[in-house]
């Protein structure tokens, strides 16, 4: 096999090992640690929280890295940060202890994906990057999807979460060593800007942007694009801490969640894929609200649906919202400011994002006060109701002047720039 080939196959079998084994059966996990270690739901929802934190706060952790030690030995210390992580599950007994692990997989999970990938893929296939960087990112989806089933099937045969962080933790130390192995650098890591910019290079020689990151950051579009990612990041994050949790509640059963969890994963995987096409037909702003109201509606239905069919129902809809709106508001991204601080603007959108920690700690909190997460449902459904109104009435395209100052005004029209081809 080519060394290339080699290369895209390892970092690939990588980002759907740590999507596999955190975010999206992490819920699962929890769900079953709770009942045997009798933790509360808010000391749950703060375990998925600081996955979540360590995950975001590491993410400037692997460029550095790589310029000191090259990306081999990046992924390789990721894979051994995860394997610690998952034994340290393993062996827990008190709360204080699962959320160093959390953390320690946080941190595992940022320096193997997806920064190092990106670069690696960028540099490796310069022609067809963009083209490799969406199988990619597909791999880290399919992740989602067969994680859940594969966690419970874990815990199903051997009766014991203890033995599902024991094989994770094996796992990830195999995959560190075939990182060190297969993993080789196309072009030696000079700086941090030469990560971060990997895989930018087509768009950035595109027509120079006439915003600068400053007045774009200020401008009331980007704003609204913020907080449309913030509350729809928040709301997955909960979903993914507390479904399995809820729908046990509601046929006694763990079985159904896991299903519906990979359902959520499937359907947003399949409606991100269709999204990037339909933008080019269909105006993106639409697109948004359309992915918002049908999380809205989908977030509403769990809260009154007493079966798990009605779970599989919401899954189903809330994948496809899920997948419209968050690609949807990346391409508003790009069309609103331009491709020339597309980087930057989706950088700093990202990093607003990093508030939905506190989704699963306040829902767990609510859940040990009420004894259900059905206010917590409601409450997402609300936020949604709101952001999907005020990005259809309040979202337009930004005219900037010519000297690059935001113009407020909404009276002229901006074509929107055409969305690069891959």
């Amino acid at each position: 096999m080519p060394r290339n080939m080699l290369i895209m196959a390892i970092v690939s079998l990588g980002f759907f090992f740590v999507t596999a084994t955190t975010f999206t059966s992490l819920g699962y996990v929890l769900y079953t640690m709770v009942a045997e270690l009798g933790w509360s739901q808010a000391a749950a929802g703060m375990s998925f929280s600081c996955l979540g934190l360590a995950c975001g706060l590491s993410s400037p952790l692997p460029p550095l890295l790589m310029k000191w030690i090259g990306t081999r030995l990046t992924m390789f210390l990721g894979g051994l940060v995860l394997a610690s992580g998952f034994l340290l599950a393993s062996m827990t007994h008190g709360i204080g202890v699962f959320f160093v692990a959390t953390t320690l997989m946080g941190i595992g999970f940022s320096l193997i994906a997806p920064s190092p990938a990106v670069y690696l893929l960028a540099t490796w296939f310069p022609k067809t990057s963009a083209r490799m960087i969406g199988f990619y990112f597909m791999a880290g989806s399919f992740g989602g999807v067969v994680g859940p089933l594969i966690v419970g099937a874990i815990v199903a045969a051997s009766g014991s979460w203890r033995v599902h962080w024991l094989i994770m933790a094996i796992l990830a130390v195999m995959l560190g060593l075939l990182c060190l192995i297969g993993v080789r650098d196309a072009v030696k890591v000079e700086s941090i800007h030469q990560v971060k910019t990997a895989g930018l290079a087509e768009q950035r020689v595109a027509e120079p942007s006439p915003w600068t990151v400053r007045h774009a950051m200020m401008n009331r579009s980007f704003i609204l694009l913020c907080l449309a990612m913030m509350v729809v990041q928040t709301v997955v994050t909960t979903m993914h801490s507390v479904l399995v949790s809820h729908v046990a509640s509601l046929s006694g059963d763990s079985a159904p969640g896991a299903i519906a969890m990979s359902l959520l994963a499937l359907t947003g995987t399949f409606a991100k894929g269709v999204t990037g096409a339909l933008a080019e037909r269909v105006n993106p702003k639409l697109l948004l609200v359309a992915g918002l109201v049908l999380q809205c509606g989908a977030t509403a239905l769990l809260s009154f649906t007493a079966t798990a069919t009605g779970a599989y129902v919401f899954a189903l809809m809330f994948g496809i919202g899920w997948g419209l709106s968050w690609l949807s508001a990346h391409v508003l991204l790009l069309r609103y400011f331009g491709a020339a601080i597309a980087g930057e603007m989706v950088a700093l959108a990202t990093m607003a994002t990093t508030f939905a920690v506190l989704g699963p700690l306040s829902a767990g909190w609510v859940a040990d006060m009420s004894g259900s997460f059905v206010p917590v449902f409601m409450i997402l459904a609300i936020l949604l109701a709101a952001v999907a109104l005020s990005t259809a009435f309040l979202l337009r395209a930004p005219v900037p002047s010519l000297a690059a100052e935001p113009d407020l005004g909404e009276d002229r029209a901006l074509v929107p720039q055409p969305v690069p081809a891959g």
